[in-house]
C-alpha cells in the first residue's frame, strides 16, 4: 500500500480554523471550556459572550515557541508521529525506568508516555490533513501515514448529559462511583473521524474533570458500526484521543484548585480563602467539590487498563484518597441528599487504593482495615447486601496479597515458617465460609439486562467480581503449597513469577509427585521424598535450622493434593463468575448474549474498569498448573479414559472462557491485550479438543 502524500500548499490558500497556531497564554474561561482563544483582552470569545476574560500564566511548561518547519520526509520517520506502532510497544521490551514506571506486574502491555501536554495532543489528533494548511507547526496526514479510507474515527458525546447516559451503559454496572440514575440511558454517541476538523471548534467538548475522565474511558469504546476498529490506525486514534481527554481531565483538576494570585501575588493568595464552584454539577446527586474525586478513581483505572502504568494507577488513587479524607468522606455521618453519592464515592476510592496494592503486589500504603472508617455501605435499591459483599471481598483479596508478600519474603530470606503456616490455616478458615456462600448466591437479571434505577444488574455484577476476589484470594493462598509457584508464563503477572525469573536460578526443578499425606514439608524447589513428603534435593528446608532443639521443621497445614483441589474449584469458579458478569446494553432492549454495540453492529460490548482483570492470570495459572499435573501422571493412553477427559474437558472449557474475557476486555483496552495474548500462548498446546467445546 501506497502512503499518502498531502499534496504543496500554495500560500494563497485560505487558511482554516486550526491553520493558525495556538496563542501562548489563553483566559481561564477558554481553557475551562477547551476552546481556542485568540489572546486579546478581552478575548474575542469571553467578548462575544459577555463573560470577564482573565488571563494567568501557563502551567503546562510556559509559552509554547515557534519551530521552523520541518520536512514531510524528517516527519515521516519520527515514530511519535507515525502511524506505525513503536517497536517497544509492539513487542515487549526491557521494563522502563523505575523512576517512572513500574514494571508491569500484572501482564500489561505498557504504552509509552510520549506527549504530556494536552495541546499538543490535540494539535497532533485534529489538525492533521487540514486543506490549505500552511503552517509547519502541525503534522501533515502523510505524516502519520494514515491511509486516506478507512479513516480512523472516535467515539464522542455532544453534551454532558449525553456523558452522563454512556456512563450509565457503559462504566456504572462495573464501577458504581455515582448514585443509582433516575431512569433508563440510552447512547447517543457520535462518530469522531480524524480528518473532521472543520466545525471541531464549535462542537461541544467536556471541559470539567469528571466528563473528561468518563470520555478518556469512554472513547477507548470502537463506534459501534466501525468495520475496521481493530486496525493499527484506529486503535492508535483511539488510544491518542483517549490519552488527550485524561490529560485535559488532569489538566482541569490542577485549573479548578488554582487560586490566580499565587501567580501574581503569592503572599495575598495565603490569606484568601478558596473561591467554590461557580460552574453547574455533572450529576445533580453529587456535589461539584466532589466530582474530581471520582475522575481520579476512573482515571486510576484508565492507567491500568489502558496504559498500563501501575505507578501512576497508585498515584491517582492516592490522589483520590488524600482528596476524600480532607472532606471528612470516611466519616460521613450524613443523611442528606448527597449521602448515597459520598458512600459510594468513598468506597470506592477506598477499592481503588486497595487494587493499586493487589496488582503491584505491594503492602497498602494506609490503613486498609481501622475502625475509623465509619461511612456506611451505599445501599443498591434491589439488593442490599451487595456493596457489603464487595467490600468484603475486596478485603479478602488484598489480606491474601499480604500474605503471599510475607510468604515470599521467608522463603527468599530463609527465615521461621511457622508464622506462615499459621496465617496460611486463619486465611482458609476466614475464606472457605465466604466462598460457600458465594457459591449460593442467586444472581439478578441477566447477562444482557440494562441498567435502570433498581440495579439490579449492579446486583449482579458486584456478586460475580465478589465471587472471583474470593476465589482469587483463595488460590493466592494455596498456590505455593498446591503448585510451588512453578511459571507458565512468560512475562510476570502479579504476584505470579515469570519463566525468565526461573530461568535465571540454576537449582534445577521437578514436578512434585502428589502427597497423601495431610502434612507435607515446605519444597524449593520440589522432589517427592521417600515418606510421600516433599523437600528439596540436597538441601535443608529452609526453616529447618529455625527449629528449635532439632525437633522435625514445621509443615505446611495442607498437602499439596487438597491445596490444589482447592485451587482446582476456586479457578472453575472464577472462570463461571467472569461469565456471569452482564454486558453493557448500549439500546436499552433485552436481547440474547452478549449485547452488540448496536443492532447492526458486529462489535460485541467490551465490558469496562477491568482493573481485577489480574484475578484471570490467577485463575489460568491454576488451571494450567492442574492441567500440566495431570498430564504428568498419567500416560499418554490414560489420557483417554472418560475421567481424565472430563477434567481435561472442564480445564479446557475453563481456559477458553478466560481466554475470551480478556479478549471482550482488549477491544477496549489496549494493556489488558498483553494478558489476552499470553494466554493464548499458553493454552494453545493444552487444547487437544475441538476448541469450540
Amino acid at each position: 500500500m501506497t502512503e499518502a502524500v498531502a499534496p504543496p500548499v500554495s500560500a494563497s490558500a485560505a487558511k482554516k480554523k486550526f491553520a493558525t497556531p495556538p496563542v501562548k497564554i489563553a483566559c481561564l474561561s477558554c481553557r475551562a471550556s477547551r476552546t481556542r482563544c485568540d489572546g486579546a483582552n478581552p478575548c474575542a470569545s469571553c467578548k462575544s459572550r459577555g463573560r470577564e476574560c482573565v488571563y494567568k500564566p501557563s502551567r503546562r511548561g510556559g509559552a509554547r515557541v515557534r519551530r521552523k518547519p520541518r520536512p514531510i520526509e524528517e516527519l515521516q520517520h519520527n515514530p511519535a508521529f507515525s502511524g506505525e506502532l513503536p517497536p517497544d510497544e509492539a513487542t515487549p521490551q526491557d521494563p522502563i525506568s523505575v523512576q517512572n514506571y513500574i514494571d508491569p506486574g500484572a501482564g500489561l502491555k505498557q504504552l509509552q508516555d510520549f506527549f504530556q501536554d494536552s495541546d499538543f495532543i490535540f494539535d497532533t489528533l485534529f489538525m492533521t490533513g487540514v486543506p490549505g494548511s500552511t503552517s509547519g507547526e502541525s503534522a501533515s496526514e502523510a505524516s502519520f501515514n494514515f491511509p486516506a479510507q478507512p479513516i480512523p474515527v472516535a467515539r464522542t458525546y455532544k453534551s454532558d448529559q449525553a456523558i452522563l447516559d454512556a456512563y450509565y451503559i457503559f462504566i456504572h454496572p462495573f464501577f458504581p462511583i455515582l448514585p443509582p440514575p433516575s431512569g433508563m440511558s440510552l447512547d447517543q454517541a457520535v462518530p469522531h473521524f480524524q480528518n473532521d476538523t472543520d466545525g471541531f471548534q464549535d462542537e461541544y467538548q467536556p471541559s470539567t474533570p469528571i466528563s473528561l475522565a468518563i470520555s478518556a474511558v469512554l472513547a477507548l469504546v470502537p463506534c459501534a458500526n466501525d468495520t475496521n476498529h481493530l486496525n493499527k490506525e484506529s486503535v492508535v486514534f483511539r488510544r491518542r484521543y483517549a490519552q488527550y481527554l485524561a490529560q485535559c481531565a488532569v489538566e482541569s483538576i490542577e485549573i479548578e484548585s488554582e487560586i490566580p494570585d499565587s501567580s501574581t501575588e503569592p503572599p495575598k493568595a495565603l490569606n484568601e480563602t478558596p473561591d467554590g464552584f461557580s460552574r453547574p454539577q455533572f450529576h445533580p446527586g453529587v456535589p461539584v467539590e466532589l466530582e474530581s474525586i471520582i475522575a481520579l478513581d476512573i482515571l486510576s483505572v484508565y492507567e491500568y487498563a489502558q496504559r498500563g502504568n501501575l505507578k501512576k494507577m497508585q498515584a491517582r488513587a492516592g490522589q483520590a484518597l488524600v482528596s476524600a479524607m480532607s472532606l471528612s468522606l470516611h466519616t460521613c455521618a450524613d443523611d442528606d441528599a448527597f449521602a448515597e453519592a459520598k458512600r459510594r464515592i468513598w468506597w470506592m476510592t477506598y477499592i481503588c487504593v486497595c487494587q493499586g496494592s493487589i496488582v503491584s503486589n505491594t503492602e497498602p500504603t494506609f490503613s486498609v482495615f481501622t475502625p475509623s472508617y465509619t461511612t456506611k455501605y451505599p445501599v443498591i435499591q434491589s439488593d442490599s447486601e451487595a456493596f457489603a459483599v464487595y467490600i468484603q471481598a475486596q478485603q479478602a483479596i488484598l489480606s491474601a496479597t499480604q500474605f503471599v508478600i510475607e510468604l515470599n519474603k521467608t522463603v527468599k530470606s530463609g527465615g521461621d515458617m511457622t508464622r506462615i503456616y499459621e496465617r496460611m490455616k486463619e486465611m482458609e478458615t476466614s475464606l472457605e465460609p465466604l466462598t460457600t456462600l458465594a457459591d449460593a448466591w442467586v444472581l439478578q437479571s441477566t447477562t444482557t439486562t440494562p441498567v435502570d434505577p433498581t440495579e439490579e444488574v449492579l446486583s449482579r455484577s458486584l456478586r460475580c467480581m465478589a465471587r472471583i476476589k474470593l476465589n482469587s484470594a483463595r488460590i493466592k493462598v494455596h498456590r505455593y503449597c498446591a503448585f510451588y509457584d512453578m511459571p507458565v508464563f512468560s512475562g510476570k503477572h502479579c504476584d505470579l513469577k515469570s519463566k525468565s525469573e526461573i530461568d535465571n536460578d540454576p537449582e534445577p526443578r521437578t514436578w512434585p509427585a502428589c502427597s497423601c499425606s495431610s502434612m507435607v514439608a515446605l519444597p524449593s524447589p520440589p522432589m517427592a521424598g521417600p515418606n510421600g513428603t516433599i523437600s528439596p534435593p540436597g538441601k535443608k528446608s529452609p526453616h529447618s535450622e529455625h527449629s528449635p532443639n532439632g525437633s522435625l521443621p514445621s509443615t505446611f497445614p495442607f498437602s499439596s493434593h487438597q491445596s490444589a483441589k482447592i485451587c482446582l474449584k476456586a479457578a472453575i469458579n472464577i472462570a463461571q463468575s467472569f461469565d456471569d458478569l452482564p454486558y453493557p446494553n448500549p439500546f436499552g432492549q433485552l436481547c440474547p448474549a452478549p449485547c452488540y454495540l448496536s443492532p447492526t453492529s458486529t462489535i460485541v460490548c467490551p465490558r469496562t474498569m477491568p482493573s481485577f482483570a489480574g484475578c484471570a492470570m490467577q485463575c489460568a495459572y491454576a488451571l494450567l498448573m492442574v492441567n500440566h499435573k495431570t498430564r504428568a501422571m498419567y500416560t499418554e493412553n490414560a489420557l483417554t479414559t472418560p475421567m481424565v477427559e472430563s477434567l481435561l474437558l472442564r480445564l479446557q472449557a475453563g481456559l477458553a472462557s478466560i481466554s475470551a474475557t480478556l479478549e471482550n476486555y482488549a477491544t477496549a483496552f489496549e494493556a489488558l491485550g498483553g494478558m489476552r495474548d499470553q494466554i493464548r500462548s499458553v493454552i494453545e498446546p493444552t487444547m487437544m479438543f475441538d476448541p469450540t467445546v
